[in-house]
């Protein structure tokens, strides 16, 4: 085999590359390296090397697909492994277990591997082949024979949206495959980019996609797709920018004319609409046994909001995918929730339709979603719908009668009793849809026991009922538990909604009189209710003279970085005011994730003074009791801490050993996951009883 490697101004990250391509055994044969755009590193990159390294250059700034193009031609073996000049193997036996898979599948043109990155948890082989749409460009796979046989990458500096999907459509319509092996894994050494940086490109390439390789007649979609770009990067400040990178797409597919090699409609509607197949594999020696894989079970999420913001969610669909699960998630970009978004996963697919403000413009978003939902549920075919709120319900019902497939509602907060401004006819007509399917829903969830007792009192449902805890995964445990010397300030932090009622402003009261070595971390977004409470807490911080020990790092969009941030802390805050009135505050224990995520990262907790929470967390050993909004004794509190950390980091240890065994959603989820794939497949006729 042969690695191909296009670089560009980045020689650290390429020097840990070749390190980790030369740590595998067996070796590549040879190694090629292009360093585009003029770039020439400092170091001799093909000296003392234990395979012959081949090193190539262009003043023209080609961008990855360019530089790739180039290596293939030059390029000895009939397999070439690409990588990036921040990606490289993450097993030792990658090369070696590479060419069986190849050999093992002689139509795949393409093959990648599954590509983790600092946001996306790397799992264990799986030991499956499925076709692709599309593949990993950090790291792919492809065969020489096959690449030589179609016009290959074209050279687009910043190739975003065209270089792996161009290059795929390529391969199907040769008659070959694309194929995706999460047996093999590549890492990619930088966060999961949000794209946002390549907007511009993004919308240049969408047109010159479609100029290069659409028929004529349907051009004008790639100019679509580059328009929605732009309405779905509008501001006021940018739409000049937008709108001249628009314009420069006629110049642009000009300067690329000579790349032309146009397909028929027919040919592109089977690349994108053929039914993907999946293998299974089974190694016998070196050799590989490639079997057909049973039906995948499917589940699709109906949420209208953000589920990125419901961590159960999260970890659910992770554990259903892990196990061979199809997952598709529809749901709405949430307001106060929008930079919050899933890592990408095996087998989880995403659909979010953007947000719409409150009025009579949102019911009918509203009925859009109920049809989306109903269309997502009949193309996808799931064996269940997971609906996870009160206006979830009226489109699984939707959902369900399309396909047939049984129903969960997991109902995470429990609506309150309607009255004066919440008791319209929308919010009635909500409420009959929630009653309806909590009563002949299959499956029931919910966080905490004595809510599970009410709903059921209440609703009396017809399914099965399960009580599952908000808790992290076993992944978020870290490996290697964080030093938390003595000499180093006691960190505090809180995470979650930023309202009054769960962080008041008396916590920088209690800061203000604490020891200096005490600093305070604010993690979170504020919802519709408090705007402007943020801005609120940081002049109180200023006023109290604790600005300099108070920090507010907003919303972060991947919980793996909520997690490494809440790592680097001592102690975490989850005390919320009890309200009689609202048996959601009443009985939080188990349905609040903030004590659990606390725990899993070795966190002493600070919980609410109540006996449901101290009777689970404070008789633990891992949390301490604090009347909510009283600064004295929250003080005192912190005072103590300050000067006992051998008991802090003690509570801690034990809440990281409790997530371990019991405390961890793997566990919790269990017996929902039992019924859910023993259950036969969906072949029930369209039910109409939801």
């Amino acid at each position: 085999m042969s690695v191909a490697i296009p670089a560009y101004r980045n020689e650290t990250g390429l020097a840990k590359t070749l390190e980790r391509i030369f740590a595998c055994l067996p070796l590549p044969q040879e190694v090629l390296i292009h360093f585009d755009g003029g770039w020439e590193p400092s170091r001799d990159f093909s000296a003392d090397t234990p395979v012959p390294v081949r090193l190539f250059h262009s003043s023209a700034n080609l961008g990855p697909g360019g530089g790739r193009d180039a290596l293939f031609r030059q390029a000895k073996c009939e397999i070439v492994c690409s990588f990036d000049d921040d990606s490289w193997p993450i097993d030792a036996d990658y090369f070696q277990h590479a060419l069986a898979i190849m050999e093992a599948f002689p139509q795949a043109g393409v093959i990648s591997p599954a590509v983790y990155l600092r946001e996306k948890p790397v799992l264990p082989r799986l030991p499956e082949v499925s076709e692709g749409v599309s593949f990993e460009g950090s790291a792919s796979i492809t065969r020489m024979s096959v690449y030589l046989k179609v016009p290959g990458y074209v050279p687009v500096a910043k190739a975003y949206g065209v270089e792996e999907v161009d290059l795929s459509l390529q391969v199907h319509t040769a008659g070959y495959l694309v194929m995706h092996c999460p047996w093999l894994r590549a890492w990619h050494d930088r966060p999961y980019a949000d794209n946002e940086h390549s907007t511009l490109p993004w919308i240049r390439n969408e047109v010159l996609l479609a100029y290069l390789r659409y028929p004529r007649w349907f051009q004008p979609w790639g100019w679509l797709r580059a328009v929605r770009h732009v309405i779905n990067h509008y501001s006021p400040g940018r739409l000049g920018t937008l709108l001249r990178a628009l314009a420069s797409s006629f110049a642009f597919c000009a300067e690329h004319a000579k790349h032309v090699h146009r397909y028929r409609f027919s040919e592109i509607w089977k690349h994108r609409s053929t039914p993907p197949r999946r293998w299974t594999l089974r190694s016998e020696g070196e050799a590989i046994k490639v079997e057909p894989a049973p039906r995948s079970r499917r589940i699709l999420y109906i949420q209208y909001t953000n589920p990125a913001a419901y961590p159960p969610l999260q970890h659910s669909s992770q554990i259903l995918a892990s196990a061979g699960w199809e997952v598709e998630f529809y749901g709405v970009a949430g307001r106060g929730a929008a930079p919050l978004a899933f890592p990408p996963f095996p087998r989880i697919r995403v659909h979010q339709v953007e947000w719409c403000p409150p009025g009579f413009r949102q019911k009918l978003h509203y009925l859009r979603f109920i049809l989306g939902a109903g269309w997502r549920a009949w193309k996808f075919k799931p064996d269940w719908i997971y609906a996870s709120d009160a206006l979830s319900a009226n489109p699984a019902r939707f959902a369900r009668w399309m396909s047939g497939a049984r129903v969960v509602y997991h109902e995470h907060d429990t609506p309150l009793p309607l009255k004066g401004a919440i008791n319209t006819g929308f919010a009635r007509y909500a409420d009959r849809c929630r009653r309806k399917v909590g009563t002949n829903a299959d499956v029931i969830v919910l966080p905490n026991e004595q809510r599970l007792k009410a709903f059921v009192q209440d609703l009396q449902p017809q399914g099965q009922t399960f009580c599952v805890w908000n808790c992290p995964t076993i992944h978020d445990v870290p490996e290697v538990p964080a030093e938390r010397p003595d000499t180093a300030p006691l960190r505090v932090i809180y995470h979650g909604t930023i309202v009054p009622e769960r962080f008041p402003s008396s916590i920088l009261t209690a800061l203000a009189n604490s020891p200096e070595t005490v600093m305070i971390r604010l993690i979170g977004y504020e919802t519709p209710g408090s705007r402007g409470y943020v801005d609120h807490l940081l002049a109180e911080a200023r006023r109290l003279g604790v600005a300099h020990r108070f920090e507010s790092l907003g919303s972060l969009t991947h919980r793996s970085e909520l997690m490494l941030r809440s790592g680097e802390c001592d102690v975490g805050l989850s005390m919320l005011a009890i309200t009689p009135s609202d048996i959601n505050m009443q009985h939080m224990a188990g349905a609040s994730n903030k004590p659990f995520d606390y725990a899993s990262q070795g966190l002493a907790i600070v919980v609410s003074r109540d006996p449901e929470w101290e009777e689970l967390f404070v008789k633990s050993g891992c949390a301490i009791a604090c009347e909510h909004g009283n600064p004295e004794e929250l003080t005192r509190l912190f005072q103590w801490m300050a000067t006992h950390r051998d008991e802090v980091r003690a509570m801690g240890r034990r809440g990281m050993e409790l997530v371990s065994t019991t405390w961890n959603y793997e566990a919790q989820f269990q017996p929902l996951f039992d019924y859910l794939h023993t259950s036969p497949h969906t072949t029930q006729p369209h039910p109409k009883s939801l």
